[in-house]
C-alpha cells in the first residue's frame, strides 16, 4: 500500500509525468482514427487525465470523459483548460453509470479493463456499455495478451520501470517494481517502489486481472456482443499469439 495515504499512480499530476516520461501515446492515432470513423458522440471510460479524450476533442468530435478518480479528473480539467477545450468530465465508476444518452462509440483505452478483477465487475461494465450504445454503435477497448514469461518473473527481484521528474520539483523519481501472479484468480499484483535518490518515498500495489484470448471472446459473446475485428497492434495488424495486446472492435447483438 502507498505511504502517507498518497497514491502516486492515481494522482493526476504524477500520472501525467509518468506518461510523458515514457511517451505513452502509441495508441493515440488508432483511437483518433476510430473516433473519426464512427463519429460522435464518443464516451471514453476510465479516461484518466484526458490523454486520449483531449486529442479526440481537438479533432472537433463530441466526447465525454468518465473516470472514478477525482484527482485524475481534476488534472484532466486543467489539461483541457490549458488547451482551451471544453469537455464534459463525469466522475463515476465504469461498472455503474447512467448518462441517459446513447453514443456512436464507446472506448476503454489504456488496458483499463484489466483493472476489473472479477466477472461481476466485467459484466457490470459491459452491461453499462451496451445500455449506452446506439444500435449501430461500436465498443472498442484493449487489454493485455497475457505473457506468461512476464507474469511468472521471480517475485523477489525488482525491475526498473521508469523515471520521471517530480511535479513538485523534488528531483527525479525512480520507480521499480516486481509482480506476483496468482494462477488461480488470474490476478497479477504489481508492487511499485518510488524513490528520490536513495530515499523511498512511497509504495503501492496495482492489481490487474489477466483475460486470456478465448476467455474474453466468450465473455463478450455471452454478454451480447459480436466481435467485428480483433487486432494485435495499434497499426491494425491481426491478433496473434505473439502480440502484446488484444484490441477488440465490437457491436452489440440485437
Amino acid at each position: 500500500m502507498e505511504k502517507n495515504g498518497f497514491d502516486y499512480y492515481f494522482d493526476g499530476r504524477h500520472y501525467d509525468c509518468m506518461i510523458q516520461s515514457r511517451n505513452l501515446y502509441y495508441d493515440l492515432p488508432f483511437y483518433i482514427k476510430q473516433a473519426k470513423r464512427y463519429g460522435g458522440p464518443v464516451l471514453e471510460l476510465a479516461c484518466g487525465t484526458g490523454r486520449i479524450t483531449i486529442p479526440i476533442a481537438k479533432e472537433g468530435i463530441s466526447i465525454i470523459g468518465l473516470d472514478k478518480s477525482k484527482s485524475m479528473l481534476d488534472q484532466a480539467r486543467r489539461n483541457a483548460k490549458n488547451m482551451r477545450i471544453n469537455i464534459n468530465w463525469v466522475e463515476s465508476d465504469m461498472t455503474d453509470f447512467n448518462l441517459e444518452q446513447k453514443f456512436n462509440l464507446i472506448i476503454i483505452p489504456g488496458v483499463s479493463m484489466n483493472i476489473l478483477l472479477d466477472f461481476q465487475k466485467i459484466e457490470a461494465c459491459l452491461s453499462c456499455v451496451k445500455n449506452h450504445l446506439k444500435n449501430d454503435g461500436r465498443f472498442i477497448f484493449d487489454i493485455f495478451n497475457p505473457d506468461l514469461n512476464l507474469l511468472m518473473r521471480d517475485p523477489n527481484k525488482t525491475y526498473l520501470a521508469y523515471k520521471y521528474l517530480d511535479p513538485d520539483g523534488e528531483g527525479i523519481i525512480t520507480l521499480t517494481e516486481n509482480n506476483i501472479y496468482d494462477k488461480s484468480t488470474q490476478i497479477n499484483t504489481i508492487k511499485s517502489y518510488y524513490k528520490i535518490g536513495e530515499k523511498e518515498i512511497a509504495r503501492m500495489e496495482l492489481k490487474l486481472r489477466m483475460l486470456f484470448p478465448q476467455e474474453i471472446d466468450a465473455i463478450l459473446h455471452y454478454n451480447g456482443f459480436r466481435i467485428e475485428n480483433k487486432y494485435g497492434n495499434y497499426n491494425g495488424s491481426p491478433f496473434s499469439s505473439d502480440t502484446n495486446f488484444q484490441i477488440l472492435v465490437c457491436q452489440a447483438r440485437e
